[in-house]
């Protein structure tokens, strides 16, 4: 395997301005990160695919101020339910294009995205990298895919300036397998004007629209996004997605609604999984739009993951928000 020196898990130098980050904790964390991405598959899961989080926990510890006992409490407890890594394979055998969504290449793209990294092109850089994947190698639609695991290892990677989590980010994109390419190969970017509607604008009109009615069904497996896609969902999506003026602010707050108004009254607060994966990925959404140089590819970035929110938004039943009950009378239990 090609290998990362340990000074590239963790870079950012202004992480040390969070309360309670010293140099131990950088280090056991990058210890551990080391540990995990030598050892161990993406997935936990490898049958259904479900995403390792390992990395994101100890992450999200670091930030918060956690010590070197904790970090290595949260690896000990996640390595528990891990996978192996699954060996390379040989390299006629490998084809970075033709082996996408396959799980069983992570290794191979892990090696791929580790070389491209450190060849002349991006020199290292790994906004470059990402920009590069995303806009000129079709990434973009890869990234949204997988309730967003991939969208929040890159918003991780450019955090922590984290070469590791760059290189795991992509990989991960590469091989997940559930897919939200029948929603966003129906946005026009190229369209002369953007919308003029907020996110809670829109969100109002598709609860209302009845060409949704028959494009979900209870019995519909999870996260029900492909039924809807294959049902026609997409073009309908892509439709309300164009109406949107794009506002980071406006993304952000309505990912964080779309999740708790939805609250009701005498009936205990119950937040969705998948609804949940919304608002989560909405916190890197700055950081990775502020990555980029393009800015065209700033507002393909927003209305493309603003896009996958209503997809989410629809897929899980199309929820009233009740925004009044949860702003004015709403009483958090003590």
């Amino acid at each position: 395997m090609y290998t990362l020196s340990s000074n590239e898990f963790i870079k950012n130098p202004d992480i040390y301005l969070l309360p309670g980050i010293t140099p131990e904790t950088i280090e056991t964390c990058s210890h551990l990160l080391q540990q995990n991405h030598e050892n161990y598959h993406i997935f936990f899961n490898i049958q259904n695919g479900f995403h390792n989080h390992t990395t994101h926990n100890l992450l999200a510890a670091l930030g918060l101020g956690a010590s070197s006992h904790t970090l290595e409490h949260i690896y000990e407890k996640q390595k528990k339910i891990q996978q192996p890594i699954v060996p390379l394979h040989k390299k006629q055998d490998f084809d970075v294009n033709k082996c996408l969504g396959d799980d069983n290449y992570y290794h191979d793209y892990l090696e791929f995205f580790t070389k491209e990294l450190n060849n002349e092109k991006y020199q290292g850089k790994i906004e470059d990298l990402i920009e590069d994947y995303l806009f000129n190698k079709d990434y973009l639609v890869l990234i949204l895919g997988g309730a967003y695991h991939a969208f929040i290892h890159l918003g991780y990677a450019l955090e922590f300036q984290s070469k590791v989590m760059a290189i795991e980010g992509l990989a991960m994109a590469a091989i997940d397998r559930v897919s939200v390419k029948d929603l966003l190969e129906h946005l026009n970017y190229n369209q002369t004007r953007d919308g003029d509607k907020t996110a809670l604008d829109i969100i109002e009109l598709i609860v209302n629209d009845q060409r949704f009615d028959d494009k979900v069904l209870y019995t519909d497996e999870r996260p029900k996004t492909n039924k809807l896609l294959e049902r026609g969902g997409g073009p309908l999506i892509a439709e309300y997605a164009q109406m949107w003026k794009p506002d980071l602010d406006d993304a952000r707050r309505a990912s964080i609604l779309v999740n708790a108004a939805v609250i009701r009254p005498k009936k205990s607060p119950r937040l969705d999984f998948y609804l949940m994966h919304a608002t989560t990925s909405s916190l890197f959404l700055n950081i990775l739009v502020h990555s980029l140089k393009n800015k065209e590819n700033q507002l393909k970035l927003m209305r493309a993951k603003f896009a996958v929110d209503l997809l989410y938004y629809v897929a899980r039943g199309r929820p009233k928000l009740n925004l009044n009950y949860l702003c004015n009378e709403y009483q958090v239990s003590k």
